[in-house]
């Protein structure tokens, strides 16, 4: 309620926030956080409802410096699904700028499974884990074998799983294999894999959480030596280098069904000497912007191109386009230094001079070739730390490290060192400083492994590792335990 100045009979009029006009309101809390948005629906029942339109948060979510760009999808979620992720975000970089970060709750679990660890990632959401392990005892041919679970995280919440037995065996997860969210919202994940021939073949995975199952919809196979992949979103790539020093993309979008691809494009791109198949090349998709464009990365150049919408669907074209960059940015020295990271949509992040360097294209900007650099630097330095990094989505850094107690022994921590904050908090040279020592709840464990973070629901994965009979590896055995780590 507002009550106003009195008027000619010295009396107060109350006015409800009805009396405003609805655009009046959409006006205001353009201006306001995520939290004050929150905050004023909270008032009372008219601001209630003008808070929860859908529009409101869909503006904030375009506003969010990394949410709208590394998860495209939410823009077609409901109003309280957009709400509930940008209030997760709020507190998170609230709570990276505290002096310590204490989590809210932590479940372990076992993790029991017959074979050999070939990797585990959340999906997006933080709700669903998916595991790919090799077991000769479940398939002779030593095939890999996914398994699709939703751990139980307490009273109420039952665990489930379905496992696939895969046709072949696939070579462990890396951070551009996702998984990752389809433009229909779908979970998908790329396998790849050598195959006896010297090809290479790669595997579309659909991963869905309301039946729950998994199927394998799509392999294709190449015989070039791929230098590099990436997939995002409905787009996969991969390049290669010719004989004759030529750097060419296959640039291919899946259909809605995933067992094919609606568009299927062999390009050329234009690179200086030097990336002719002598340095190590990395591709990221960049689909947030005005055009779908792909970002070549080197320690020598970073440089941008937009994907053609015109180029005939022929992968034996005689003469592909070429494309030349519309963006591109090369070192002030010699290199960029060791890259250590690429997150999807936001930071190039490279280790220099003893420096963790942050480099962010600017790639919908108006002036040609803009960018941001933000250096950051570790205190105390620990060249071990800067080493073995731990970095995941939305710029966010997990370091593994170890502290030796009084009693001798050597008890495993998580230190925190991020330079997640808003942007217009982002100094030069802002030192990264450990945060908070997080223990798990497996002592006994002999080996930890921070494995995987979602920023969706911010959530850690630590995978504790104990093994028995170390000194005889035909007698060894290994027991697994995942420890879930929930900081909001």
């Amino acid at each position: 309620m507002f009550v106003v100045p009195a008027g000619q009979h010295g009396q107060h009029s109350v006015h409800s926030p009805s009396k405003f006009v609805v655009d009046v309101w959409l006006v205001i809390m353009r201006y306001l956080s995520v939290l004050d948005i929150v905050r004023l629906g909270n008032t009372c029942r008219t601001l209630h409802e003008f808070a929860s339109l859908r529009h409101v948060w869909r503006d904030v979510l375009f506003q969010h410096r990394f949410l709208d760009q590394c998860y495209p999808h939410l823009r077609s979620c409901t109003a309280e699904d957009i709400r509930h992720q940008l209030k997760t975000a709020a507190r998170l970089d609230h709570l990276w700028t505290q002096s310590s970060i204490v989590p809210k709750r932590l479940y372990t679990f076992p993790l029991d499974f017959p074979g050999v660890f070939q990797g585990l990632k959340f999906l997006p959401g933080g709700t669903w884990l998916v595991l790919l392990f090799h077991c000769r005892n479940l398939n002779p041919s030593r095939h890999s074998n996914l398994c699709l679970m939703k751990p139980s995280t307490g009273a109420g919440f039952p665990a489930v799983s379905t496992t696939l037995q895969s046709e072949m065996c696939w070579l462990p997860f890396l951070d551009q294999d996702g998984p990752y969210k389809s433009s229909r919202g779908d979970n998908l994940i790329l396998l790849r894999t050598k195959c006896n021939d010297g090809s290479n073949a790669f595997g579309i995975v659909h991963l869905n959480t309301k039946i729950p199952s998994i199927t394998i919809p799509l392999i294709f196979r190449t015989n070039v030596f791929v230098r590099n992949y990436a997939a995002s979103g409905d787009y996969i790539i991969y390049g290669w280098i010719t004989a004759d020093r030529r750097h060419f993309l296959r640039i291919m979008q899946l259909n809605d069904n995933y067992d094919g691809f609606r568009k299927d494009m062999t390009v050329e791109i234009d690179c200086p000497k030097g990336h002719d198949g002598k340095l190590r090349i990395r591709y990221d998709l960049r689909l947030s912007g005005r055009v779908p464009c792909i970002l070549l990365v080197s320690t020598r150049l970073m440089a941008a191109y937009y994907i053609p919408s015109n180029v005939p669907n022929s992968v034996n074209a005689n003469l592909p386009p070429l494309l030349t960059p519309f963006w591109q940015l090369r070192p002030a020295a010699v290199t960029f230094g060791r890259f250590v990271k690429l997150f999807h949509e936001g930071a190039i992040v490279s280790l220099y001079e003893g420096q963790i360097r942050f480099i962010r294209p600017h790639l919908d900007a108006s002036e040609p070739n803009t960018y941001a650099i933000e250096k950051y630097n570790l205190d105390p330095p620990r060249s071990q730390n800067s080493q073995w990094p731990c970095l995941f989505s939305a710029q966010r850094i997990f370091w593994r490290s170890s502290l030796h107690n009084q009693k001798g022994t050597s008890p495993w921590r998580m230190t925190i060192e991020t330079s997640a904050v808003p942007e217009n908090v982002h100094r030069e040279g802002r030192v990264l400083v450990d945060l908070q020592e997080t223990q798990t709840s497996a002592p006994s464990a002999s080996t930890r492994i921070v494995q995987d973070w979602d920023e969706l629901s911010g959530r850690l994965c630590i995978r504790s590792i104990q093994s028995r009979f170390t000194q005889d590896p035909r007698c060894r055995k290994t027991t697994w335990r995942v420890t879930l780590v929930d900081f909001v």
